[in-house]
């Protein structure tokens, strides 16, 4: 029986270890990929959505197909639970993906990035609400100090952080969702992506029949771009899809921070977008509401830990 709980408890520590290097990896290449997207930033939003959902149908489609596991596309429909919840993933993560693009695109990189500096928050908030996770005073302080940013820029700048507050509140859900859906990592991504591929293509076909070059022909690595963004898409959502399924929400939340830095630092430092001092304040508080966050994580962690 001792071998036994050893055995289990190993196995976990070893699933523990794995989701948090996942999870890590794929909020290093969130961080960078604004740089991609600049890449292909003469085309509309809209028309590198639809790209970025086909290419991901070829890459994660290709190497299931390789493996020999595209068998794994029946847990989807192995039941209606499991099938709305996919296309739940889909809606959120799709739009997700139009409102970041869009803020590349725009200049914007900055609301981006604040917008996952509050991810995090949302994510335990989510946590508690649905996961039954229990919030330390420090965690809760943290979600306060992060709503008083938000009423910040919305009221003493004027500025509605439309960009940020849906880039944190649809992937913190998106991040929900996966987390309760009984779906492989690679499978549930390619199930999602196939969800959305006739939305793609009847918007492939809509922006053509209005006269917009959906295929650039004269510019051959702009098109090689736009394809790419499939595999761009595919490698950190697979790494995250993992970890998520075996890290608790809160450390999900926790490892966030790590994207947005990136972001804010490519923003201001290689694009060189405008940051004021009163929304570097902004910025500051979200900031403040991260270290308490972390402190108290890390504190709880090793308490949890001794106990064991």
């Amino acid at each position: 029986m001792a071998q036994s709980q050893l055995s289990i408890t190993t196995d976990e520590a070893q699933a523990f270890k794995l989701g948090l290097l996942s999870a890590f990896g794929a909020y290093l290449l969130w961080g960078v990929v604004p740089g991609y997207y600049k890449l292909t930033a003469e085309v509309p939003a809209a028309i590198v959505i639809c790209y970025r959902i086909l290419g991901s149908v070829l890459f994660v489609g290709g190497y299931l197909a390789l493996v020999g596991k595209l068998h794994q596309l029946r847990e989807i429909v192995a039941s209606k639970r499991t099938f709305f919840m996919v296309c739940l993933a889909t809606l959120l993560v799709t739009t997700n993906w139009l409102v970041f693009i869009y803020s590349v695109e725009a200049d914007r990189i900055l609301d981006a990035s604040l917008g996952y500096f509050i991810n995090p928050l949302v994510s335990v908030a989510l946590g508690v609400v649905f996961l039954k996770e229990r919030l330390s005073k420090g965690q809760v302080l943290a979600l306060a100090i992060s709503l008083l940013a938000v009423l910040y820029q919305t009221f003493l700048l004027g500025i509605f952080p439309w960009i940020s507050l849906y880039l944190a509140i649809s992937f913190a859900l998106y991040g929900l969702v996966r987390k309760r859906t009984p779906v492989g990592a690679l499978s549930g991504q390619l199930g999602e992506v196939l969800i959305a591929t006739p939305v793609a293509l009847f918007g492939l076909a809509y922006f053509g029949s209005i006269g917009m070059n959906v295929v650039p022909h004269d510019d051959p690595w702009l098109l090689v771009a736009l394809i790419g963004t499939g595999l761009v898409t595919a490698v950190p959502l697979t790494l995250f899809a993992y970890g998520a399924r075996r890290l608790p929400l809160t450390y999900i939340g926790f490892m966030q921070y790590v994207a947005p830095s990136l972001q804010f630092i490519l923003a201001v430092w290689v694009w060189n977008e405008p940051l004021s001092w009163e929304r570097f304040l902004s910025f500051a508080v979200i900031w403040c509401a991260l270290a308490i966050f972390t402190i108290d994580s890390v504190y709880g962690y090793r308490k949890r830990r001794a106990a064991r």
